[in-house]
């Protein structure tokens, strides 16, 4: 199989089995097996043959695509906010969509920086999974004192990893829910919950089902982590502190309702493509 052959050999199985983005996938796959960048694929020699080695281990990751396994746990990486995390089966994939929450946060805590004088603002991430949230504020505002909690220890594992990995230091901690924050308190406390309806996870891509179960369900409406939420932290928060969540992008509404209800003021804030994503609660 030669360079130009394995390109369309590869878009044309994924095609088959419905893959979107075939060409790209099928092109990254190549050049994953070929230790190049996608680009350079292009200035490579499409007549050159692939070693025998080379296309038996290119095939298998064509084969894994079709088969739904999304492709950031074939290539076992995922960029978000410029930094590289290695990820595998253990946690949900970064989105770039969950940026938007970091860079709020980073915009908040800088225009505070005032209020806190010299200590560390503290700060936790609530179901932190391969660690991006947490790592990346920590990364960007290395003055901060950053927490990440997760129920599950094998995604803290992949978390320290990808900290140990991008040398930042960020506390790790085990537990469901607010357990493991319980009794102190929080300048911020950031968080990407499981959000999505029962429903909409019935009708998600195949992908979908190859990542945590747990971290995308969130009850029959998708609003059950928001509700518990609302009654458990407000003395979990300095008197100045603030929440931030992500939300689905039809969610604004009832998360802010919900947290009216308990006495915040709420703030909706929207991603790139315009669509709300990010909720800043304050205590009133």
């Amino acid at each position: 199989m030669k360079v130009l052959e394995g390109m369309r050999y590869g878009e044309a199985q994924l095609l088959r089995q419905g893959i979107e983005n075939a060409r790209f996938d099928a092109d990254l796959l190549l050049a994953e097996i070929l230790k190049l960048a996608r680009r350079d694929l292009l200035y490579l020699d499409l007549d050159r043959s692939l070693s025998s080695e080379e296309e038996s281990d290119y095939r298998n990751l064509i084969f894994r695509r079709a088969e739904h396994e999304p492709l950031q746990y074939i290539l076992k990486r995922q960029e978000f906010m410029g930094l590289s995390f290695s990820i595998d089966e253990r946690v949900l994939i970064p989105r770039a969509d969950s940026e938007v929450l970091v860079e709020k946060w980073l915009e908040i805590v800088r225009q505070e920086e005032g209020q806190v004088g010299n200590r560390a603002v503290k700060v936790v991430d609530l179901c932190t999974g391969s660690g991006a949230l947490a790592i990346s504020m920590a990364y960007y505002y290395p003055k901060a004192a950053v927490v990440g909690t997760d129920l599950s220890p094998e995604a803290l594992d992949v978390a320290r990893q990808n900290a140990e990995r991008l040398g930042v230091s960020v506390q790790w901690r085990q537990g469901d829910f607010v357990t493991p924050i319980r009794g102190e308190q929080w300048d911020y406390i950031v968080t990407n919950p499981p959000y999505v309806s029962s429903e909409e996870y019935s009708q998600c891509a195949p992908e979908i089902f190859r990542e945590p179960r747990m971290a995308f369900l969130g009850g029959t409406d998708g609003l059950d982590f928001y509700h518990r939420l609302s009654e458990k932290i407000r003395p979990l928060l300095k008197p100045q502190g603030k929440l931030l969540m992500e939300i689905g992008w039809k969610q604004a509404k009832a998360v802010c309702e919900i947290f009216l209800l308990k006495g915040f003021e709420t703030q909706v804030f929207p991603d790139l493509a315009g669509r709300d994503r990010v909720i800043l609660a304050r205590c009133v």
